[in-house]
Order: C-alpha cells, then structure tokens, then sequence
C-alpha cells in the first residue's frame, strides 16, 4: 500500500492530536485542521485518503455534514467520537466512502497505551478496516468489534452512568460546604481519587462530560435506574433496618459476580 495521506479534523488537541501522533509513527503523513488552522476540514477531504472527525461531539454532526459530500469512494471517513451510532449513520448518508465509527477507550494523555481497548463499529467497505485494526494492532491496543448500537448502550453505562454519579457525587458535596482542602485532611487513598475525578470533570471539561451524558440515547433509561435505586436503597437505610440493605446488596452482587452469601 502506498504511503497514506491522513487528515484529523480536531488534530490540534486532545484524542484528535493523540491519533495523529498514532499515524506518523505509522509512518503516515498526517495533516491536522483547527480553528485556528491554515488548512481546514474541506482541504482534508481534498489532500487525505483517510480524513478522521475528531471534534466536540456537539460539532460532529455539522462537520460529517459539511465534508462527507466531498469524499470519494477509495478514501476512509472516520470518527473519534464516545458516541458511535448518529455519527456512523451520518457518514453513510453523506459520503460514498468507507466508513468505520472508532472510539479508543483512554484519555489522550495516557502514555502507554498496551492493552488498552479500543471499539471499531464498521460501517462500509473492508479494505480500510484491516488497514486500520492493523494500525492499533501494532500498538498492543485491544481491537472490538461492536455495532454503533451495541456500542451507544454500553456506554451509556462506562460513561453516561459513570460520570453522573461522579457529578451526583461532587454537587452532594458542594451543598455540604466543604471545602476540598478540609475534606482533604480526612480523605482515604480512594476517596482522594475520586476527588480527583470530580475536579476533572467540573473544572477541566464540564461541557465534554455534559455531551457525553446528554448525547447518549439511552441517557433516558439510565436516569430511570439510577433515580428507582437511589430511592429504593435510601428507603431502606432510612427505615433503620440494617438486614434489607445488607440483603440488597448481595441480591446485587449474586447478579454482577455470582457470588452468594
């Protein structure tokens, strides 16, 4: 195969910046578009054969808009989004290229990524998709297959869930009044940590956790679960009875790990 021209839309930051260093180790020539960018989206989609959509997910649909017309059947159009399902569809109604929905399981600052898990949704085409397993594949990183759907409610739990208990989390703990630096003084090696997750979140990037949380389909039936069992589990720690908790939780347990008490 000859030398791949790659274009990330959103390779000036973040994972979009991370996979375009993922390329050149690749030995790809890697052309990245920003806002403040000479090159911009519609001159990937003219230079690149693979031209990658690593914007805010509030900004993907508008850019799979504007460049998919653009594209041909011989190049890959992809995504990095955390949401695979709208995208996916999107890249198939406006373009005849390729397409393949990829969403790497880590942070962008994450150094060594071996054994990392990474979720490819194909979309159309083959030709692309062994080039791109290939590419992760030669970095260790853990390649599933998944559809776009199976993908959404997955991490409607991974994420979604996860990061509304954590903003659950920090708002229980604003109301309180405590400051960081107090609760410090007392806090365990895992509360720390999560103390640490909940700066990220609130201070780092409020708006990406937002995206994630909102933009997820099954946003609606998560906050169904969490709202019956946050109310069910403070009933009973509120009735005074230790036993019906106790039992809850082992009820709990038997499902996730098997286990039986």
């Amino acid at each position: 195969m000859k030398k791949i021209k790659a274009g990330i839309i959103g390779g000036t930051h973040g994972m979009g910046k991370w996979f375009a260093r993922l390329l050149k180790k690749q030995d790809c020539t890697v052309y990245v578009s920003g806002r403040k960018t000479k090159l911009q989206a519609n001159d990937l989609a003219r230079l690149c054969d693979v031209v990658v959509v690593a914007v805010p997910i509030s900004a993907t649909a508008d850019i799979i808009r504007q460049v998919g017309p653009r594209l041909t059947k011989d190049q890959l159009f992809m995504d990095l989004t955390s949401l695979k399902k709208e995208p996916v569809k999107l890249m198939l109604q406006n373009s005849p290229a390729d397409v393949i929905g990829c969403h790497p399981l880590f942070g962008p600052q994450l150094k060594d990524v071996s054994g990392q898990n990474v979720i490819v949704c194909p979309g159309r085409g083959k030709k692309w998709l062994a080039w791109l397993n290939g590419v992760f594949k030669k970095n260790k990183m853990a390649v599933w297959k998944a559809t776009p759907e199976k993908h959404d409610k997955m991490m409607a739990v991974v994420q979604a869930l996860n990061h509304l208990n954590t903003i659950t989390l920090g708002m229980a703990i604003s109301q309180m009044k405590i400051t960081p630096a107090e609760i410090n003084k007392f806090s365990t090696p895992i509360f720390r940590a999560k103390m640490d997750i909940i700066r990220k979140v609130f201070v780092e990037s409020p708006a990406l956790y937002v995206d994630i949380i909102t933009g997820n389909p099954q946003i609606g039936k998560i906050l169904g679960h969490y709202e019956t069992v946050l109310k069910d589990i403070g009933a009973k720690i509120k009735s005074g009875n230790r036993i019906e908790p106790k039992e809850t939780l082992e009820k709990a347990a038997g499902k996730l790990y098997g286990r039986k008490n």
